[in-house]
């Protein structure tokens, strides 16, 4: 639990012993004084003489001069800071205690302090240490009130240093099965012991894009459908951190809290009230829990979430909107390393870069044929791979598979042009393999199509990558990547 201390102004003197002391003080204004003999009336003006105005202004004289020595301007800026806390003007001490944590990181002692007087300017939430370990990866499903399956949903974290702070980089992934646009996600860089957000980078096909950035005082949302600066109230957080959020609070039968999230895609305040209605016993695809039934009052809506009682506090179970969603596997990944995936009844298995997930959406009881939805970190491209069994009267040629393709994608796609000279030969660990590139037009911009195909034995792999024009040269090499390291066994 993160313990916030109040930072107290020292007792006030009299009026008439204030106006004595300022008279006969050895600090009264001179020509010239340096930063140090500046920092010492300061720290005399706030303590002894007790006149938080007059300090404030002296500080901000050594804050903004250029010339002035690092060491001295980061101590009138954590002193700026407390005085305007001393005063109440909280949003005015946040700005200025975030100032010096983002500008003097090697002033190691003063940022301790800073950290102390932002925690006091803006109260957090009592939060228990994160339950997660780093590398976490929960996986849910997500279906229908009937049971049938119409997505997936991926919670994962990974620690991070920003700026000398400890933080976390939260994502979100949504997947839905029955379009490929309707797949986003959101990456969210939070301050590890308050959770307060720093960044948010949200994707989505459906949705749009957006970014957000937190501030002591205010949020600027770009790219969203209304871009927009506003003021950041209490207990804002971004809106799809809140399952991650939820796992730090102290959740027992009857707490209360109000939330504020900020959808960044929407740049509107969403207030949430928070309940726990009572325990339960919850049983998912990842086995069963004791749980607290935690209900979130929207205005118009009520969504219930359940969260296991156990020591690492998971999002078990979601009811919202006519959707469940239930936790279907725990997984602990190694971030920064390849990401291994595979079919092994067809004899195949790869590697995806860092960030990568693979999702198998093989339809039930076909044995011949797989796919697999390949989901990068930013959902920059919508990728995948197909696995067929050739039928008996055996596999069509490389280039009789490819042509056959290359004219379904022409009656598929607006404007489909095969990109001259990208119809290749190729050859992947000791396989014969084909592949092409072919421009069209989606929603009014230029998309790029990569392909590339080969045969093992009787079953043909497909890679099919799609992405906006923009992304294809950066990209590229990464599609190789995960094509090449696809191996039989």
């Amino acid at each position: 639990m993160t313990t916030n201390r109040t930072l107290k102004a020292p007792p006030f003197l009299l009026a008439l012993v204030l106006a004595w002391v300022v008279a006969v003080s050895p600090f009264s204004p001179a020509a010239a004084q340096s930063a140090a003999e500046l920092l010492e009336q300061g720290i005399y003006t706030e303590q002894t003489v007790g006149d938080l105005n007059a300090a404030i202004e002296i500080y901000s004289r050594i804050v903004e001069n250029d010339e002035a020595n690092r060491a001295h301007v980061a101590q009138a800026q954590l002193r700026l800071g407390m005085c305007l806390l001393k005063k109440g003007s909280a949003a005015e001490s946040r700005v200025a205690f975030d100032k010096l944590i983002r500008q003097f990181p090697d002033q190691e002692e003063l940022v301790i302090q800073a950290r102390e007087g932002l925690a006091a300017a803006q109260p957090g939430l009592p939060l228990r240490p994160a339950p997660w370990r780093d590398g976490e990866l929960l996986v849910y499903r997500m279906s229908l009130p009937t049971g049938k399956e119409i997505g997936k949903l991926y919670l994962s974290a990974e620690s991070k240093v920003v700026d000398g702070t400890d933080a976390w980089l939260l994502e979100m992934r949504r997947f839905v099965f029955n379009a490929a646009d309707n797949y986003g996600v959101n990456r969210m860089l939070v301050e590890a012991a308050t959770q307060r957000p720093i960044s948010t980078v949200f994707r989505h096909g459906v949705l749009g894009n957006a970014e957000a950035t937190y501030g002591p005082e205010r949020v600027v949302i770009t790219g969203a459908a209304t871009e927009a600066r506003m003021e950041s109230p209490p207990n804002l957080f971004d809106n799809d951190q809140g399952m991650h959020l939820m796992r730090m609070l102290p959740l027992e039968v009857g707490y209360e809290v109000k939330l504020n999230f900020l959808p960044a895609w929407t740049a509107q305040i969403v207030e949430v009230g928070l309940k726990v209605k009572k325990a339960d016993t919850c049983q998912v695809p990842a086995g069963d829990f004791e749980c607290l039934q935690v209900n979130l009052d929207l205005g118009q809506s009520t969504q219930r979430i359940w969260f296991s009682t156990d020591s690492d506090h998971y999002p078990v179970k979601m009811k919202a909107e006519g959707i469940v969603i239930e936790l279907a596997e725990i997984l602990q990944t190694q971030p920064g390393t390849a990401v291994p995936f595979g079919l092994d009844d067809f004899g195949f298995s790869g590697t995806l870069p860092n960030g990568w997930l693979g999702h198998d959406l093989r339809p039930p009881g076909r044995a011949d044929r797989a796919l697999v939805r390949l989901l990068d970190p930013l959902a920059e491209a919508i990728s995948g791979v197909e696995l067929n069994r050739c039928p008996r009267r055996g596999c069509p040629s490389l280039k009789e598979n490819a042509e056959g393709e290359l004219a379904g994608a022409k009656k598929r796609f607006q404007d489909y042009q095969l990109r001259e000279g990208s119809l290749t030969a190729r050859t992947i660990d000791g396989r014969q393999g084909i592949s092409f590139v072919g421009d069209y037009q989606r929603n009014g911009a230029a998309w790029v199509q990569y392909r590339f195909y080969t045969f093992v034995e009787e079953v043909r792999l497909e890679f099919i990558f799609r992405t906006p024009a923009e992304n294809f040269s950066k990209l590229l090499p990464v599609f190789d990547g995960i094509i090449e390291s696809i191996r039989a066994e």
